[in-house]
């Protein structure tokens, strides 16, 4: 398994690019954690105002989440699409993201 990290450090209201796109494969989130310095709406889109990875999560000042590594992973976004983080305000939100990019063919 290629494993890659990426340093979440986000705080535009709207789109912030995680991951950037990759021709012909998907990128599989395995790991996350996330800590918002002020209370925000986000979640995880494939490709930028793209397609919801998950619902809107209401984070409040100095929350967070961590979800732990999952070999299954807990979303992926559409192949070539980047792995966006949409926040409803301009709020610091940051943290650390592990994952792993994915053959659309054959799920590897």
């Amino acid at each position: 398994m290629n494993i890659k990290y990426a340093v979440i450090d986000a705080a535009t209201s709207g789109n912030n690019t995680l991951v950037a796109a990759v021709a012909g494969k998907k990128i599989r989130i395995l790991a996350v954690f996330m800590i918002a310095a002020g209370t925000v709406i986000a979640r995880f889109e494939s490709a930028a105002d793209g397609t919801a990875m998950s619902g809107q999560m209401n984070l409040a000042i100095t929350s967070g989440f961590c979800l732990p590594f999952s070999e299954a992973g807990w979303g992926e976004t559409v192949a070539g699409d980047l792995l966006n983080l949409e926040l409803g305000g301009a709020v610091s939100v940051d943290g650390m993201l592990v994952y792993k990019l994915v053959d659309p063919n054959n799920n590897r």
